[in-house]
């Protein structure tokens, strides 16, 4: 085993809280070996822990989601005088001009690998762990090891969406390498998947728990999406591939999975348990909280309006892409104008209260930023100072012109996806995960595949079985048809559907639309910007990295 001393020490501090409940036999640090570190099945989770902490943190830190939602035609982070503008930088994602230093394509490179590296580490510890000896099975230990293995393909997949490509690892000792070509990615990715998911466990009823490590129906998934973008990583449609694996994981092969009858459930404090959790970020409050976006996206005297005097003042900078030019002037680009794609009668779109008892309604922070409850109305603090936030669907601070200069402290409407409660339910206020994979994407994603080869009907009939639950009685205004649906109405639906959840720069490549359209404030750029630029600091640390073209 590889696994050093110090390593050791680390996860026997670590397992110290995991398993206060244990009699446990003190030892010296210098004590701590592999051999003797491994004795009971606890042991064995915290090092199976790691990776998947680690990938935590990649997405609790945000990296991936503002590549993911800043850089296209849902969400903005205007410049609000001052606030916000960061030396040009949330600019430049809007406009798709960002470069080898900007953080977020330097931290999300570095995340990758060091989820990886984490990933690399626990799997040569494991494989060498006798499980019997410390009362775990052969069929728990190739489950672990291929959870492992899945994680290490999901990078893959990550780094070759975002990057074109990484260099290919499959020791924690090998040595630094040059990037591995997208084919050698997407099959050694492919090869992982096929080899991991017969080995993991399925789930097996529809409100087993989903806990941030990895089932049957993920790896399922994450080989589908594989092939759903293979035109896009390699150049070679694998549509049919895809849609087969979808209609499998659709039908129940590949574990107990079905739509959430509700709109909230996939989101509320308790969904883990949704019939739809695939693969969520794990999140609980006071403890390993997934509360990184919450700080960016209110306003900051968000806890007058959510009645939560123990909610930390947030920055009040990601917003809805607008709507208008300004008031009464709507914008008239196909893409973007979130908030006015969802129809005035979808649940959804009302604005968000929290009701008590885990019960809450809509989505957004839009208008008058007053709670319902206690009439308290949120104020100004900076540009709007004192005054009563009222919050707009446009971005027009001086009344002259719409673009990313001229964000106003009320300016954009603010999503609410993971519920947030009042004080007095203070224990459950970051309870809420974060969805990776839900099995919504499964039917949107099959759906594609069906409009794909000209089957809109069959399509418009799958997209619509989860459309229904977002209106009064299942009755909806405005269905998807074969008449209506197109590569607009697609990316619309998939909008109103994943908003926020990180994908929408993956899917609007796909469609053919993330560098050939318009949206608000932006023009199209060109196909060099379908991959990001590799930091310059890891060129610097690994001379074998070669840059994109187009950098």
């Amino acid at each position: 085993m590889k696994m050093t001393k110090i390593k050791y020490m680390a996860l026997a501090v670590v397992g110290t809280f995991m398993m206060s409940s244990c009699d446990l036999d003190e030892k010296f640090y210098s004590e701590v070996t592999p051999d003797n570190f491994f004795t009971s099945p606890e042991s064995v989770y915290a090092v199976l822990a790691k990776p998947f902490d680690q990938w935590r943190y990649y997405h609790n830190e945000k990296n991936n989601w503002v590549l993911e939602e800043l850089t296209t035609d849902e969400m903005a982070c205007p410049a609000r005088a001052g606030d916000f503008y960061n030396g040009g930088e949330y600019l430049r994602y809007h406009y798709h001009t960002w470069n080898t230093a900007d953080r977020f394509i330097v931290n999300n490179f570095n995340q990758l690998n060091y989820v990886i590296a984490r990933s690399l580490e626990a799997r040569e510890d494991l494989a060498g762990v006798n499980y019997q000896s410390v009362g775990l099975t052969e069929e728990e230990k190739a489950d672990h090891l291929n959870q492992i293995n899945t994680l290490i393909a999901y990078c893959y997949m990550r780094g070759l969406n975002s990057y074109g490509g990484l260099p290919i690892y499959t020791s924690s000792q090998d040595k630094p390498k040059a990037r591995n070509s997208r084919k050698e990615n997407f099959d050694f990715i492919e090869s992982v998947l096929i080899d991991a998911i017969p080995k993991l466990k399925p789930r097996v009823s529809l409100s087993e728990a989903q806990n941030g490590y990895i089932t049957r129906g993920t790896g399922a998934m994450l080989l589908a999406q594989l092939y759903l973008n293979a035109d896009v990583f390699i150049g070679e449609p694998r549509y049919s591939d895809a849609e087969k694996l979808l209609q499998d994981i659709y039908e129940g092969v590949y574990g107990k999975y079905e739509i959430d009858p509700s709109w909230s459930g996939p989101h509320d404090f308790d969904n883990d348990r949704s019939p739809e959790a695939m693969w969520y970020v794990p999140s609980q409050t006071t403890k390993k909280e997934f509360d990184g976006l919450y700080r960016f996206m209110f306003i900051a005297d968000a806890k007058t309006y959510f009645d939560c005097n123990v909610l930390a003042n947030p920055y009040n900078g990601y917003q809805l892409a607008p709507s208008y030019e300004k008031e009464g002037v709507e914008l008239v680009s196909k893409l973007g104008r979130t908030y006015s794609k969802f129809h005035d009668l979808d649940l959804r779109k009302k604005p968000y209260v929290y009701n008590g008892n885990k019960q809450y309604e809509g989505m957004f922070c839009v208008g008058l930023q007053k709670n319902p409850h206690t009439g308290k109305v949120a104020k100004g603090t900076k540009l709007q100072n004192g005054k009563e936030m009222v919050l707009v669907d446009y971005i027009n601070r001086t009344g002259n012109k719409s673009d990313m200069m001229e964000g106003d402290e009320n300016s954009g409407i603010r999503l609410v996806k993971m519920p947030v409660s009042n004080s007095a339910d203070k224990d459950i206020l970051f309870d809420a995960d974060f969805p990776v994979i839900r099995f919504t994407e499964v039917v949107y994603n099959l759906a594609e595949c069906k409009f794909r080869r000209g089957d809109k009907k069959g399509a418009a009939e799958l997209i619509n079985e989860v459309r229904k639950r977002n209106f009064a009685n299942g009755i909806d205004p405005d269905p998807v048809t074969e008449a209506n649906l197109d590569i607009y109405r697609l990316a619309d639906e998939y909008m109103i559907e994943f908003l926020g959840e990180g994908h929408r720069r993956t899917d609007l490549i796909r469609f053919g639309l993330f560098t050939t359209e318009s949206w608000w404030d932006h023009t199209p750029t060109d196909d060099t910007k379908k991959v990001f630029c590799i930091p310059l600091e890891a060129i610097q640390g690994n001379p074998l990295l070669q840059q994109n073209p187009g950098y």
